[in-house]
């Protein structure tokens, strides 16, 4: 009987020491998973999948001219970081040559993070094209993850949903 009220007490009190926000089971073993799997080099981190070696990487210019036409597709894009979630790295924006080339990058399944310091680094992110339209709600949650005003959150947004990333140092 001690034994178990043992158990149940150091269960109650890991509970009460937890993070408050856990990603599914799912996606906490994917990035795990990932977590040993990721690759370290002096000149880039990767997360998530790998990227094809020789996979044609589009231009950022170009989906945000046409984002219907790339609507549901899977690309390979470059572009720079331009801002990174603060509170976890669930989420980055890349830009690119044209100053209205923006995207908001989420990553599958909430599997994988980027690191909270990477603004400004060049990306290669591979991931499905999505055009989401932004509620007031969203937009001041975003605004306030990335700590700037909203603003400079736009009503609509082009968004990849990466499967993998390679940052470069």
């Amino acid at each position: 009987m001690l034994r178990i009220l043992l158990v149940i007490s150091f269960s109650f009190l890991y509970l009460l020491t937890a993070c408050a926000e856990k990603p599914s089971s799912v996606a906490k073993t994917n990035a795990q998973t990932n977590e040993v799997k990721q690759k370290l080099t002096p000149k880039m981190i990767s997360r998530g999948e790998a990227l094809p070696p020789n996979g044609e990487c589009l231009s950022l210019d170009d989906i945000s001219d046409s984002p219907k036409k790339y609507a549901g597709q899977k690309v390979i894009v470059e572009g720079a970081v331009s801002a990174v979630c603060q509170a976890k790295g669930c989420w980055m924006t890349i830009a690119g040559d044209k100053a209205t080339a923006r995207a908001r990058v989420t990553f599958k399944e909430y599997a994988f993070f980027v690191p909270k310091d990477v603004k400004g680094k060049k990306v290669k992110v591979m991931g499905e094209v999505k055009v989401k339209m932004l509620s007031d709600g969203e937009r001041a949650h975003l605004a306030e993850d990335g700590r700037v005003d909203v603003s400079q959150i736009p009503k609509a947004e082009l968004r990849l949903v990466a499967s993998g990333v390679e940052i470069h140092q």
